[in-house]
Parts: structure tokens; C-alpha cells; sequence
């Protein structure tokens, strides 16, 4: 766990976070034993459905997700200790890809999305049925990392991307939603980046300069959530930028909590989900510094 830190993460993370925070707080370089490690890839075959998907929220009897199963795929695609469940997670996201090279969630999950997202309008970032940009970015990445994976199958989803970008560097949440999202960005980047798609491309250069300016706005907000997005800028490429990054990980620092967790925006309480994430960005962000 990053030395950086006032607080102790790792214990509010593993009292607090469900198999996914823990998993990260792995990733982020959390020193463990092998039991705990052991005991996290039990619960890892705990939370699969008999498709190879992650439950949705890793509810029990939940569908599974292409957002959950994408997201612990990236993590552990490359830990030979867990290669017989990233095979089962690779074949679960294979199965959620679209003709057009999106991933979409399928069609039962619509009452969970609502039940968890509806509040913050969830189908109008969130629909099932029909390919999502950043959830293909999410699936993009992961399966970039997986064995096996076909190369057409990665360039068709890398092509979804590449030419759904709005004018201003930001993506729609789907094609014909009219308006950008700028939360969508940094997942899209980084499933290009992890697909191969090199910097210098303009689709890259392009989301890379919005996503700095809302990175900085978010700054300047003291909006914590979005320092999600700080890695997918990766490398900086100029003093601005490496500026811009410093600012974001000295935010994150400096916010998080006496008892070793972060809280979004005007929540009391520490959010484990959002403390597992921070402290991986922490890790690969210095990274590249």
C-alpha cells in the first residue's frame, strides 16, 4: 500500500470492501499472505455465475455483468494463480459482444440497473440491450489482456470506439445519444490503450486533452470520484500535464479519512468501493510520474 498515505487503507478495505475492493486493494500492492489470497480467489469462484459472469453488485442470484466481469478480469488476467477464472470471465465477455463490436448487458439485468443507478438516471447512462461506449472500453481492455482472444474480435470493439467519438474529444454514452459524457472518457482510453492504440493517435490525443480539462475542473471542484480517471491519462506527455496529475494524487491524499477510506462528495461515511479504486490509482499513477 502506498507509503503516501496518512491512514491505513488496508485495513478499512479488507473489514469493509466486497471480493472486487479486495481484489484491487491486491493490485494496488497490498501485502498479504497466501491464505488471504487464497481465500479472495474463493470468493472470486463465489461470486461467477455457471456462465463465467461476475454477479451483477455481486449480489447473490444476481445475472451477470459485463461491467463487473470486465473489471475483474483487467485485475487478474495477468496473476497465473487465477488463470482458470479469467478463462471463464473471457468467455463470459466474448458472449456480450455485439455485431457492431460494443458490449452490452443483456436485457434481465434492466431491474438491478434501475434498482442501483435509477436515482442518478441510470438508463440514460446505463441501458441494456444495446452497446455501451464505456462498458466496450471496460471490455476492450480486458480482453486485451486475456489469452486467446481473437484479434478481429479486439479490433472490431477498438473500431466501435474509435469512430463514435463526438467532436469534443468526449464519447456518447451509445451512437445517436447526442450529447458527450465525460465519465465515459477515461474507461475508453483506457481500453484503447490496453488494445494497443498508440498516443499519437488522433482518437487518443483527442480524449486525452478532454479528458485533462475535466480532470482539472474536477480538481478545482473538489470532486473526488472522478480522480478515477487520473490513470487513464497515462504517461504524462508535457510539464502541464505531469502537473495536472501531481495536483490530482495530492487531492486524493489530503482527502482521505481517519479511518484509512475516501467518501464521494457530501457522504459521511467512507465508501469502500471508492477507497479500493483510489488507492490503485495512487499506485499506477506514480507510476508514470
Amino acid at each position: 500500500m502506498d507509503a503516501r498515505l496518512h491512514h491505513d487503507a488496508r485495513t478499512y478495505i479488507m473489514e469493509h470492501g466486497n471480493t472486487s475492493d479486495k481484489v484491487r486493494a491486491l493490485a494496488a500492492g497490498i501485502e498479504t499472505s497466501e491464505d488471504v489470497r487464497t481465500q479472495i480467489l474463493n470468493e472470486i469462484k463465489a461470486s461467477m455465475n455457471k456462465d463465467g459472469g461476475i454477479s451483477f453488485g455481486y449480489r447473490v442470484g444476481a445475472p451477470g455483468s459485463v461491467k463487473e466481469t470486465a473489471e475483474m478480469l483487467t485485475l487478474v488476467a495477468s496473476w497465473p494463480s487465477f488463470a482458470e477464472v479469467s478463462k471463464k470471465l473471457t468467455k463470459f465477455l466474448v458472449s456480450r459482444q455485439k455485431k457492431d463490436g460494443g458490449f452490452a448487458e443483456a436485457l434481465n439485468l434492466d431491474p438491478y440497473i434501475e434498482d442501483y443507478w435509477g436515482s442518478a438516471g441510470g438508463r440514460d447512462f446505463y441501458p441494456v440491450g444495446k452497446s455501451v461506449t464505456w462498458l466496450t472500453g471496460k471490455g476492450l481492455g480486458a480482453l486485451a489482456l486475456a489469452d486467446g482472444v481473437d484479434e478481429a474480435r479486439l479490433r472490431k470493439a477498438r473500431d466501435f470506439l474509435i469512430y463514435s467519438q463526438n467532436e469534443d474529444g468526449h464519447w456518447p454514452d451509445y451512437k445517436d445519444q447526442g450529447v458527450s459524457d465525460p465519465l465515459a472518457t477515461g474507461n475508453i482510453l483506457e481500453g484503447l490503450s490496453l488494445a494497443g492504440v498508440p498516443v499519437e493517435h488522433r482518437v487518443v490525443r483527442d480524449g486525452r486533452a478532454a479528458l485533462m480539462q475535466h480532470l482539472k475542473d474536477c480538481i478545482e471542484a473538489k470532486s473526488l470520484f472522478d480522480m478515477a480517471d487520473l490513470p487513464a491519462v497515462g504517461k504524462p506527455q508535457s510539464d502541464i500535464e505531469t502537473k495536472l496529475v501531481g495536483a490530482g494524487l495530492e487531492f486524493i491524499i489530503e482527502s482521505q479519512r481517519d479511518d484509512g477510506g475516501w467518501a464521494p462528495m457530501g457522504a459521511k461515511k467512507s465508501d469502500p468501493r471508492l477507497t479500493s479504486i483510489l488507492v490503485l490509482v495512487l499506485k499506477r499513477c506514480y507510476a508514470d510520474l
